[in-house]
C-alpha cells in the first residue's frame, strides 16, 4: 500500500516491491534530520487530558508530526520529530502515553513516551523479522500484535513491558495466504484478533490465549479487496471493513465462538474508501474516501445494518484526499488525514465538529508538513 498514486496500488505487491518503492522515494524526498518546533498559538490549551494531541507519521519524510487539539477542536502543529524510514503504522497504548511507530522498509518499531507538553522521547528501537504493515496493542496494553508481509507472512505477539519497551514472546502465526498486505485489529473485548488481507480478500480470526498467544479460528471471504483495517463496535457485536476498489462497507456479526458471519447487505461508502471508524457509543461510523474527497457517515442500527447520516458525505475541500478518519475520545470531533498523491499533493488534516445527530461540520484544516500513506498512520494521544 503506497500513497504515491491513487490507482497504482495493487493487492499483489510483495514486501520486496514495497521496500524498493519506498527506498527510491525516500532517497529523493527525505527531509532534514533536525527536530523542529512550531510556535504554539495563544489560548490553545487542550480540550481535556484525554486526546490532547494528534500524532501523524510521514512515510517518505521519515518524521512524526505532533498536533495539539485546541479547545474548539481545531489543531495546531507544535512539533516535528525525526523517526525513520517507511512509517506504515502509528499506534498508542496506556492512555495515549506510549506511541509505537512501525517502519516497513527497515523492519523495525520505534517506541516513544509522550510528555504532557507534546514531546516524543524515544525509549526503544527494536528490529523485527519482517516488513511491518500494521500493528495493534492489546486492550490491556500488555501485548502488541505485528502483521508483517512476506511469503508466508506472519502475525507475531510482542510483550509490552512496564516501561513500554517491546520484547518478543516467541509466539508467531504464519499467514500462508494474504501475506502481502496484512492488516491487524483487536476486538474491544480483547478476546479476538482479526487479520484482513487484500491478497486473498479474507479476514482471519484468532482467539487470544494466555501469554498473548493467538489460536486460529475461522476465515471469511469478503467478496472485495479489504485493503485497510476493519473495526468492531464497542460492544463487540459487529465488525465492519471497507473494500477500497469497490467503495463498499461489509458488515459481519460476531458469533459466540469469535468467528464472523456476513450481514447480507453491503453499504456503499465512496470512491477508494478506507478504514471504518466507530464512535465510542457504537451508534455511528465514519469512512474516509480518497477518490471523492470526503467522509461518509453512517448510523449503526441494532441489527448491524447501516444508513447514511444527514448530509453525508461531508466534503473535506477542493484538492483534498482524505485516507483516514480519526475520532476524538470525547465524541465531539473528527479528523480526516490526507494521503499524498502526485495528482493531489496535499499534506493536510481536516478537522470536523460532530453534531448531536452525527453529521459533520468542517471547522478547519492544518498543514502537517508531511507526506503520508493511506494506512493507519495517525492516532489521538496524550
Amino acid at each position: 500500500m503506497t500513497a504515491f498514486s491513487q490507482t497504482s496500488r495493487s493487492f499483489l505487491w510483495g514486501s520486496v516491491v514495497l521496500a524498493t518503492v519506498f527506498s527510491l522515494v525516500l532517497g529523493l524526498l527525505a527531509t532534514s534530520g533536525t527536530a523542529a518546533a512550531d510556535p504554539v498559538a495563544a489560548g490553545t490549551a487542550p480540550e481535556s487530558e484525554s486526546g490532547r494531541f494528534l500524532v501523524v507519521g510521514g512515510t517518505d519524510s521519515q518524521s512524526l508530526a505532533v498536533m495539539r487539539v485546541n479547545r474548539n477542536g481545531t489543531l495546531t502543529k507544535i512539533r516535528t520529530v525525526r523517526t525513520g524510514l517507511g512509517v506504515m503504522s502509528v499506534k498508542v497504548a496506556r492512555g495515549g502515553k506510549l506511541v509505537y511507530v512501525g517502519h516497513i522498509v527497515e523492519g523495525a518499531v520505534s517506541v516513544y513516551r509522550l510528555t504532557d507538553g507534546g514531546r516524543l522521547n524515544r525509549i526503544q528501537r527494536i528490529a523485527v523479522p519482517g516488513p511491518i504493515m500494521t500493528m495493534q496493542p492489546s486492550r490491556d496494553s500488555r501485548y502488541m500484535y505485528l502483521a508483517m508481509s512476506g511469503v508466508p507472512g506472519r502475525l507475531d505477539t510482542y510483550r509490552i513491558g512496564a516501561s513500554g519497551r517491546l520484547s518478543t514472546t516467541g509466539h508467531s502465526v504464519p499467514m500462508s495466504l494474504g501475506s502481502l498486505a496484512p492488516m491487524v485489529t483487536v476486538d474491544p473485548n480483547g478476546r479476538y484478533v482479526r487479520a484482513a488481507s487484500a491478497f486473498d480478500a479474507s479476514i482471519k480470526s484468532y482467539r487470544v490465549a494466555p501469554g498473548g498467544r493467538l489460536v486460529p479460528l475461522g476465515t471469511v471471504f469478503t467478496g472485495g479487496l479489504p485493503a485497510v483495517n476493519g473495526n468492531a463496535t464497542p460492544d463487540g457485536r459487529f465488525f465492519y471493513i471497507t473494500h477500497e476498489y469497490t467503495g463498499n462497507v461489509s458488515g459481519f456479526r460476531v458469533l459466540p465462538n469469535g468467528d464472523l458471519a456476513p450481514i447480507p447487505v453491503n453499504f456503499f461508502s465512496g470512491l477508494m474508501s478506507h478504514e471504518v471508524m466507530i464512535t465510542p457509543d457504537g451508534e455511528r461510523a465514519y469512512v474516509a474516501n480518497v477518490g471523492s474527497g470526503g467522509v461518509a457517515g453512517y448510523r449503526i442500527h441494532r441489527n448491524g445494518a447501516m444508513s447514511p447520516l444527514p448530509g453525508s458525505p461531508y466534503a473535506t475541500g477542493f484538492g483534498s484526499a482524505p485516507a483516514l478518519t480519526v475520532l476524538h475520545p470525547n465524541g465531539r470531533y473528527a479528523y480526516a488525514v490526507d494521503v499524498f498523491t502526485p495528482g493531489r499533493g496535499t499534506t493536510h488534516v481536516h478537522a470536523f465538529r460532530i453534531r448531536p445527530n452525527g453529521s459533520l461540520v468542517k471547522i478547519g484544516s492544518t498543514d502537517m508538513g508531511l507526506r503520508v500513506v493511506d494506512g493507519p498512520v495517525a492516532q489521538m494521544a496524550g
